[in-house]
This record gives C-alpha cells, structure tokens and sequence, in this order.
C-alpha cells in the first residue's frame, strides 16, 4: 500500500517510547502507532483551541487508518512525528502523520488517518464548522 503524503507540513512533535509501549520483539508496538497519531492529533488540535470532542463546534470520530511501517522504535528513543490536514469532503478531513526515529535518523511510518465530524447524541455525521474552516487550520 502507498500512502500519498503531502509535501508540507503543519505540525511536528516528538513522543519519547516508553516500557509500556514495547511488544514482545521489544520495539514499539503496531498499535502504538496509531496511540502516537492521536496524540500528535490532540496537540495539533490544541494549537487551534480544539479537541477531538470540540473541533470548531462538532465532535470527531476517526472513519479509518492506513499505515505503512518503515522502521522500527525502542525503548528511549525520540519519535518525531510532522502532521498535516487536507479537507476531502463536507464533512471530513484526512490527517497525515510521518513518523521518523528522530534518536537514529531513519524513517518509521506514513499515516493516514480518515476523520469525521460526527454528532454523537444523533449517530449521524455532521458538516465542519464554519469556525473550524475559518481557523486556518486546514492551512
């Protein structure tokens, strides 16, 4: 699978690997990933005064994932990750996530995370706000 990942950037962080996120081969574990891009998400979003739960007046639900892994991570070592956003349609947006070892220099993961804007009292999507559109988020 080839994930098309953008050639700019709106965000980075960096994530330290911890004990609890090593599976049995002692490297960091697939799910982890996906824990890593929601964290990277979550402080992206703060940046803008959202949060997975108030992106611009809607909540936020994560439609699907893609991953492609490059490398791998260990105990201490430094996780930068850069993030950007893309609008794909009323109501969603695709966040992209590029994972590299910044303790050893070496790619780990391309990400794509499919997200919704979802009104769960009525379990139904809903549209982007005007205000998360107008933050400039979307770049």
């Amino acid at each position: 699978m080839k994930i098309e990942m953008p050639q700019d950037w709106a965000y980075s962080t960096e994530i330290e690997v911890r004990v609890s996120d090593l599976n049995y081969g002692n490297h960091l574990a697939n799910q982890q990933f996906l824990a890593f891009a929601q964290e990277a998400r979550v402080r992206f979003f703060a940046t803008y005064g959202f949060t997975e739960l108030d992106f611009g007046g809607t909540s936020l639900i994560q439609a699907d994932a893609a991953m492609t892994f490059k490398g791998e991570g260990h105990l201490g070592d430094r996780v930068h990750i850069d993030l950007a956003l893309k609008q794909t349609g009323n109501s969603s947006l695709d966040v992209f996530y590029r994972f590299t070892n910044a303790t050893k220099g070496k790619p780990m993961a391309e990400i794509r995370t499919a997200i919704v804007c979802f009104d769960y009292q009525k379990g139904k999507a809903v549209g982007l706000s005007q205000r998360a559109l107008d933050s400039g988020i979307f770049g």
